[in-house]
C-alpha cells in the first residue's frame, strides 16, 4: 500500500470578479524531492519563490508548462460572489468544501501556505470545527508553510492563478495543466 498524498494548498482571489479561489495539488510522498527540484530550477535570478501575481503573461505560460509537466492531480475551489469586505468567510467557504473533497482521496496531510500566525489560528480553528463536527477525518494533519522554505506550495498558486484567468474566459492555461485537476465552483456570498 502506498503512502497517503501530501495536498498543497494555496489560494487566489479576482476581486473584482468576485472569485475566491482556493486550490490544492496532491503530491505523492515519492515524488516531492523531485517536484521540489523542477520548482527550485524555475526560480529566475534573486527569485526567492514563485508568486502567480508578480509573473509577467510569458512566463505565467513557462510556469504552467513546468507544472503540467508533472501531470497534477488537485482540487481547485472556486467561490463566487466574493464582496471585498467578506474575504475570509470566502476563505472559510472554499476551505470547507476543499477539506471536505480531499477527506474523499488518499491524503494524509494538508499544507496550507503560511499567512502570518494570526491568521493560521484562525484556519486552525476552523479545522477543529470540522472535526468536532464529523467533516473531515482525525487522519488528516494539517500543517502551515513558509512559501520560502517550501516550494510545494507554490505550485497550487499557479494552479489557482491558471484557474482564475479560465473564470474570465482565458482557458488554454488551466488546459494546459490536464485533466487531472477537478474544478468545483461554490457560493460565497
Amino acid at each position: 500500500m502506498n503512502p497517503p498524498h501530501f495536498a498543497y494548498v494555496d489560494e487566489s482571489m479576482r476581486v473584482s470578479s468576485g472569485l475566491y479561489l482556493m486550490a490544492a495539488v496532491l503530491v505523492p510522498p515519492t515524488c516531492a524531492e523531485g517536484y521540489r527540484a523542477v520548482l527550485w530550477g524555475l526560480l529566475l535570478r534573486n527569485q526567492r519563490r514563485l508568486h502567480w501575481r508578480d509573473e509577467k503573461d510569458k512566463r505565467r505560460v513557462q510556469l504552467v508548462e513546468a507544472i503540467g509537466a508533472l501531470r497534477p492531480c488537485g482540487i481547485v475551489v472556486i467561490g463566487t460572489g466574493l464582496d471585498r469586505g467578506r474575504q475570509e468567510r470566502a476563505r472559510r467557504k472554499c476551505m470547507e468544501r476543499l477539506l471536505w473533497e480531499s477527506s474523499n482521496r488518499d491524503i494524509g496531510e494538508v499544507v496550507f501556505e503560511s499567512r502570518g500566525p494570526q491568521l493560521d489560528a484562525s484556519d486552525r480553528k476552523m479545522i477543529d470545527i470540522m472535526r468536532i463536527r464529523s467533516m473531515l477525518p482525525d487522519r488528516i494533519r494539517a500543517a502551515w508553510r513558509n512559501p520560502i522554505a517550501d516550494p510545494l506550495v507554490w505550485m497550487p498558486d499557479i494552479v489557482a492563478g491558471a484557474a482564475s484567468l479560465a473564470e474570465i474566459g482565458e482557458e488554454s492555461l488551466v488546459k494546459a495543466l490536464g485533466r487531472g485537476v477537478l474544478i468545483e465552483r461554490i457560493s460565497v456570498d
